[in-house]
């Protein structure tokens, strides 16, 4: 049983300070803010592919789980933070949505063994009995050392509590509104049912948010119905509900070091890690679809059947790259995908080789089956094309997340009161 303590002076100081000027010494977003912090995972315990979310009248157990490189251990602490539909910080204090104490400690912890690369395996089974959010919405689940001030802060994880109120029906057009979508597009089509939960003005209490393959820079947020009836609200748009097609993920199986799967060219032991270097990848811009089952751009951290992944999983430098006859002028290319968190980052952009005509990249990452894509982000833009490296086809089965937020009149934060997934063409 974790113990339970008193609420330090400092952090309610630090809290109530961050709160009010909303400058917070970290994003609120999926991020690591300690290069020895790797493998964050984040989902209902048992379903590693499943996103952190959980029903507010019946909540499930999520599973936080992270590896710290080196040797030495410590406990950690982390609080979480509610947050409106877009996230950004909510005004409410910590009083208003946790039930317990504001902080709480991760004290569940394991050194690895017989790996290359030593490290400890953390994890945090939440809600705990010490800390539990009592309201749906968003929110942010901050690990830190002690205190969270910046350089202390290890890792933000964002999570979902959402109380069912609305019924979502969504669906993928046969045939996209725009004739120049055709063959490539998908436009989402989408119906709220909200029979006596809403009173007021919906265009204003009321947010839709669709996400694609867990991807934020794509989101669409802040979606008004196009059409609103006694008991329903519709989004039936031309444009604003438009996502890239794309193409299947790429993906490559690295659960052992002991043999080379369909996708990795050759596999290298040094003093500390291994190195894998997965075949060299091609642009499939012209290519015909090809049906092959993905995980919609998800990771799946599994070593082999008789090692204990937590503790005996080992890593790796994984070596991409992507033929390109010349380097880009106008953008950057980037891996893509949850091996990075979908982060458009320095450590996921490639660079140029000018001998080899390519583009290279390394990640570190632990022994597991991964999923990517490859994305031009254009100077000045804030969403990655992936369609110029990969494609776009309409009948890529991408995964789609819609989200019904709620702010009732008098209120000053988002309720979530619908949450549904759909693959599309399943």
């Amino acid at each position: 049983m974790m113990k339970l303590k008193i609420l330090p002076v400092s952090f309610v100081i630090l809290l109530h300070m961050a709160t009010v000027a909303h400058n917070y010494p970290f994003d609120f977003e999926n991020k690591q803010y300690n290069e020895q912090v790797q493998t964050v995972l984040f989902h209902p315990f048992g379903e590693q592919l499943l996103d952190p979310v959980f029903d507010l009248r019946e909540p499930e157990k999520l599973l936080l789980s992270f590896d710290l490189l080196g040797d030495l251990a410590s406990v950690f602490q982390y609080t979480i933070i509610h947050c409106s539909h877009n996230w950004e910080p909510s005004e409410l204090q910590p009083s208003q949505y946790i039930n317990g104490y504001h902080e709480d400690e991760i004290r569940d912890y394991r050194f690895s063994v017989n790996t290359l690369t030593p490290y400890i395996h953390y994890r945090l089974e939440f809600p705990s009995n010490n800390l539990i959010p009592i309201l749906s919405g968003n929110y942010l689940l901050v690990v830190y050392d002690q205190d969270m001030s910046e350089d202390k802060i290890l890792l933000t994880r964002r999570f979902q509590v959402v109380e069912q109120k609305a019924g979502i029906v969504a669906r993928v057009a046969q045939r996209p509104r725009n004739p120049a979508y055709a063959t490539k597009k998908h436009q989402l089509d989408v119906e709220v049912r909200y029979e006596g939960v809403f009173n007021l003005n919906p265009n204003e209490s009321i947010k839709l948010v669709i996400k694609q393959n867990g991807r934020d820079d794509n989101a669409i947020y802040n979606l008004k119905p196009s059409h609103i009836y006694g008991d329903k609200l519709t989004y039936e748009y031309t444009e604003e509900t438009v996502f890239d097609g794309g193409n299947q993920f790429r993906n490559f199986d690295m659960k052992s070091f002991k043999y080379q799967s369909e996708r990795i060219q050759a596999i290298f032991m040094q003093n500390e890690h291994y190195e894998v270097r997965l075949w060299p990848d091609e642009s499939r811009t012209f290519s015909s679809y090809v049906t092959e089952p993905d995980l919609h751009g998800k990771k799946y951290i599994q070593a082999r059947t008789e090692q204990i992944t937590d503790i005996e999983g080992d890593y790796a430098w994984v070596e991409f790259f992507l033929k390109y006859p010349a380097p880009l002028t106008h953008g950057d290319l980037y891996i893509i995908g949850a091996l990075n968190d979908f982060r458009l980052d320095v450590k996921s952009r490639m660079n140029y080789n000018y001998r080899l005509k390519g583009y290279e990249a390394s990640l570190f990452l632990k022994q597991g089956y991964y999923n990517y894509l490859y994305g031009i982000l254009e100077r000045g833009e804030t969403v990655a094309d992936i369609t110029l490296i990969e494609g776009d086809h309409w009948e890529t089965q991408n995964e789609y997340t819609i989200m019904v937020f709620y702010r009732r009149p008098g209120t000053s934060y988002d309720q979530l009161i619908g949450y549904h997934s759909l693959v599309a063409h399943q």
